[in-house]
């Protein structure tokens, strides 16, 4: 029985991948006009800014304990979109577990552990934003991907802005208030390739995260049900099975 599901969930998640493929097509030989927003500009010029600095802010953006969170998830792709629930552990400094159940497949799981990953399925991690970047944002945690080569800050009225440039050229650019993060935009050159939009309640706790995949054509939503403080978890649920 566990050999079948095993099969049954390959097949599902290729045939998800080979639709969100088409998507992109179909986007792209109809010349698609609706696109993401352009991130915002800062009113002056970018100021370079220290790694310590930085280091600083995004430390703030961390939770000071483990939690456990509840929420509900929706995934499109232009041609097939699905839905359910999972369950999101928070490890500070940098440890995060995503649970969720998907139909046909069942239980899937993806882990970011440090600078390592696995998922399981393993094609899980194709379904969702493959920029980990993003995935840490979800949740509103500012967390680069790998070393940066060029960190940069400015401002617009009522926002702190933040410009960062990895060795392979990908950009990325923040807005925060303060030091809450609300929007994330992935850049290659003038071209958008992945977007971010956070909804936060009055006491600044996202409830909302809406991700766009632009390059795969992917869209990830996850709303937050519930949020609570948990005790440390166990070390063997980050390793891989």
């Amino acid at each position: 029985m566990r050999g079948r599901r095993v099969v049954v969930a390959t097949r599902f998640l290729a045939a998800l991948r080979r639709r969100s493929y088409l998507a992109v097509s179909l986007a792209v030989t109809a010349g698609a006009c609706a696109g993401p927003p352009a991130p915002l500009a800062p009113t002056g010029a970018w100021v370079p800014m220290r790694a310590e600095a930085f280091a600083a802010v995004t430390a703030r953006t961390v939770p000071t304990a483990a939690q456990l969170i509840r929420v509900h998830w929706r995934y499109d792709d232009g041609n097939q979109e699905s839905s359910g629930r999972g369950a999101v552990r928070l490890a500070p400094p940098d440890s995060l577990r995503l649970d969720v159940a998907v139909p046909v497949v069942g239980r899937a799981t993806l882990v970011l552990a440090g600078d390592s990953s696995w998922s399981q399925p393993r094609d899980l991690a194709e379904q969702v934003p493959r920029s980990r970047a993003l995935l840490w944002a979800l949740f509103g945690i500012i967390r680069p991907q790998g070393a940066l080569t060029r960190i940069e800050t400015g401002d617009a009225p009522g926002w702190r802005l933040y410009r960062l440039t990895a060795p392979d050229g990908l950009v990325t650019r923040l807005e925060c208030r303060g030091d809450t993060l609300l929007a994330a935009t992935e850049l290659r050159g003038d071209r958008i390739v992945g977007r971010l939009a956070l909804t936060r309640d009055a006491a600044g706790a996202v409830v909302k995260a809406d991700a766009s995949d632009v390059e795969h054509g992917v869209r990830f939503v996850v709303e937050v049900d519930h949020r609570e403080a948990s005790e440390p978890f166990p070390a063997e649920i980050w390793r891989r099975p």
